[in-house]
């Protein structure tokens, strides 16, 4: 899966944002955030999704999300006549987190565990609970809904030159991804690769994955050809990043499983599929010598060179790894994800990721909702599982964002002309 190029984001300004009043700024906060506060939530369906478990398994834990009364960040900025400063958002944060403090109390009073908290993308508490214990979440004040967390798996295919991107490129007004930050919510980066402007070699990797997970300064230790960082701020491709999980995670019950998420900053990826996708997105290119591609990105690119690995979409777009999987499995820490891509002001999210027979309630599904709502692109893979009519899956279950469908990308249709 890979996103299409297009116009770079944009945020609304109004002609009432030059007309605000000097008083409601010394007053402490602006006059967006103080029309808006925290709200009521929408109407999301009912206010308990039903966790079921055989009965001999009632008391057993489950993860679900408990939603709080009042929008997130993302719909309040987007409700407002103005962005938001990061002030009114630090602001609008802390009234969240104060609202949450009680039901994280009841929470434990229950016997349940706090796993995480949201405010930017969500409005919610991730509890681990018995499971004959989530129906008395409901009955919580403040909350809104009781929803199960979907387990996911990654998805992807190929096609830069089937959906036309050299075409994009072209021109002197061509459009290769410059100044866009992309967030890939997905297994990791492999930032040595010669995709990402890396050395490219086992040896690389070896020494990426071998610094301390501890001192995010370390990563650096792994230097492209021209003597730069391979990750952070000065790497040429992955810009930043974060590892939310750990090697060992992995959510789904089974010999490996392993829940608890145990996060560092280095999402050097060990599964490959993130790496796959952030290529498919934005890589360099690898010609066939295995050398880093460097330009031009233009309509006879891909036909003028012999590759290793062609080019991404957007080859000039920041990648920033955004590590929900651990080495092997499936993860439930998604809306974590999406969390971190707000707050650091991805101007895309992509997720090549799916958990069947989603719904638009579903907590990764709200999250991504409200993300693309308030001015970040959001796509999300759907269908990856099969021929099913009208079968989707979360989050691309939900809506604002872009959910892309599975095709057949190999030259049976009448008309198509590939080159690869």
């Amino acid at each position: 899966m890979s996103f299409q190029l297009g116009p770079r984001r944009v945020h609304r300004v109004f002609a009432a944002a030059v007309v605000f009043t000097l008083a409601a700024w010394i007053a402490g906060i602006s006059p967006a955030l103080a029309a808006q506060g925290p709200q009521p939530a929408p109407d999301t369906g009912g206010d308990v999704s039903p966790v079921w478990t055989p009965m001999g398994l009632r008391s057993a834990p489950t993860t679900v999300v408990v939603q709080l009364a009042g929008d997130p960040v993302t719909v309040v900025e987007a409700n407002s006549a103005a962005p938001l400063s990061d002030n009114d958002k630090a602001q609008l944060e802390g009234q969240l987190k104060a609202t949450q403090e009680p039901i994280k109390r009841e929470v434990e009073a229950l016997g349940g565990t706090v796993l995480g908290d949201y405010q930017s993308s969500y409005n919610g508490i991730k509890v681990e609970i018995a499971a004959n214990k989530t129906r008395y979440l409901s009955g919580l004040s403040g909350v809104v809904g009781v929803r199960p967390l979907q387990l996911f798996t990654p998805s992807n295919t190929r096609g830069i030159p089937y959906i036309g991107a050299p075409q994009v490129w072209d021109g002197t007004n061509g459009f290769h991804g410059e100044g866009i930050k992309i967030g890939i919510i997905d297994t990791g980066i492999d930032y040595t690769h010669a995709d990402f402007g890396g050395p490219g070699t086992v040896a690389a990797w070896n020494q990426a994955k071998a610094v301390s997970t501890t001192d995010p300064t370390q990563l650096s230790v792994c230097q492209t050809a021209a003597h730069t960082p391979c990750f952070g701020p000065n790497a040429p491709k992955v810009k930043g990043g974060i590892d939310l999980v750990g090697d060992s995670y992995n959510a789904a019950p089974g010999p490996n499983f392993q829940p608890i998420p145990h996060p560092d900053p280095n999402p050097l990826d060990c599964f490959g599929h993130g790496s796959h996708v952030a290529g498919t997105a934005a890589g360099f290119g690898v010609l066939e010598n295995g050398s880093t591609f460097s330009g031009p990105y233009q309509a006879d690119t891909i036909n003028s060179h012999t590759w290793s690995v062609g080019p991404g979409v957007a080859p000039k777009a920041d990648l920033y790894a955004i590590r929900v999987f651990g080495c092997a499995g499936s993860s439930n820490v998604v809306i974590d994800g999406i969390e971190w891509a707000v707050t650091h002001r991805m101007d895309v999210i992509n997720m090549s990721l799916g958990s069947d027979f989603g719904s638009a309630t579903d907590p990764d599904a709200v999250a991504a909702s409200n993300a693309a709502k308030d001015g970040i692109i959001v796509v999300s893979a759907s269908g990856n599982a099969g021929s099913n009519p009208y079968m989707t899956s979360s989050p691309g279950s939900g809506t604002n964002g872009i959910a892309v469908a599975a095709t057949d990308s190999t030259p049976t249709f009448a008309g198509v002309n590939l080159a690869f």
